[in-house]
């Protein structure tokens, strides 16, 4: 994965530099996705991780947003993941944006897509993922502020402004050292009391996915502790399950926040599932309802994945299509 890590980086920055600025509807597979979701109550937040660039997919069209993040400065320096999120009630996206070049600052916008009026609600000088509270309330969200502190959780509460920190570089877990992860946004319990955190160990290469661990964080007390070991936990809006894969992305398991009835979710290689000869990426995005769920896997080094959706209840498993684009949130228009 190391390997195969640095081709995407490398690839990442050259086309960052090339895209800034294109829209959502440009990139490759845009369209085959639109096209796939045609319930008038389902809206998708997408995310070009070729340009950092986020969108929405409603009623089987693209929003047109135009929203330019600016990161990749002249040069194609500095150019990153900055995973964006869509509120609950699919009115608004919190998003990354470069605001100053030297010294280089970056802020968290909420974009309302009903009037398109913006507001700035964090700043740091790296922002690498958001996630929405479930009551709306709140944003928790990945950032690098002090630079010998490495990447921390912030706790953004939108009514009052306030932001908190939980943690100051490393933890330690039953003597062992882990940094917070930059891979993967942290994911909310049902109720907003609790975050599954992607971390690293600190003595392995951020990129070794094998160094991942899933931590359970406990925001009102801030208190955490080691759930399994695993990468890009995902919670369910509808029961109290996390999703995760394990170290080698090949396979996605389920497990209770207590560590009980970890379950096998889906297998590469596996009938129905799709081969393994790539591994699974991003995220699992659940349904509103916990009754489907969509996954990527990673076809190339551009950053293309094949999208799929996977209907709980009868296990079957669907082709949506081939895309530039990496589908992050699921909401149902109340």
């Amino acid at each position: 994965m190391v390997g195969l890590a640095a081709a995407k980086v490398l690839n990442f920055l050259y086309i960052a530099a090339v895209l800034a600025g294109t829209s959502i509807s440009e990139f490759r597979g845009a369209s085959k996705l639109a096209a796939s979701m045609q319930d008038e109550r389902t809206q998708l937040l997408v995310y070009a991780n070729n340009a950092n660039v986020p969108g929405i997919l409603k009623r089987g069209a693209i929003l047109p947003l135009n929203l330019d993040t600016h990161l990749t400065l002249p040069g194609g320096c500095c150019s990153h993941r900055a995973t964006p999120s869509l509120s609950p009630d699919a009115r608004s996206i919190a998003y990354v944006h470069l605001t100053n070049g030297q010294p280089r600052r970056e802020a968290v916008s909420l974009y309302n897509l009903d009037d398109q009026s913006q507001k700035t609600v964090f700043e740091a000088k790296v922002i690498w993922g958001i996630s929405w509270a479930p009551g709306g309330e709140r944003l928790a969200l990945v950032a690098d502020r002090a630079p010998d502190q490495g990447h921390n959780l912030y706790i953004v509460d939108l009514r009052s402004n306030a932001v908190t920190q939980l943690g100051h570089g490393t933890v330690r877990i039953d003597g062992n050292e882990y940094t917070i992860s930059n891979h993967a946004p942290p994911s909310w319990n049902q109720v907003g009391s609790q975050l599954a955190v992607e971390a690293r160990s600190a003595h392995e290469q951020a990129e070794n996915s094998a160094a991942g661990s899933i931590l359970l964080w406990d925001i009102e007390a801030n208190q955490f502790h080691k759930l399994t070991d695993g990468v890009d936990p995902s919670w369910s809006p509808a029961a109290d399950v996390i999703a995760f894969f394990e170290n080698s992305r090949q396979k996605c398991f389920t497990i209770r926040p207590d560590g009980s009835q970890k379950k096998l979710l889906l297998a590469l290689g596996r009938r129905p599932f799709p081969s393994k000869s790539a591994p699974l990426f991003y995220p699992i995005v659940w349904s509103p309802d916990g009754k489907q769920l969509l996954f990527h896997q990673w076809v190339d080094a551009d950053l293309i994945t094949d999208t799929y959706r996977l209907d709980l209840v009868n296990g079957k498993v669907s082709f949506i299509g081939r895309s530039e684009l990496q589908i992050v949130n699921w909401r149902t228009n109340k």
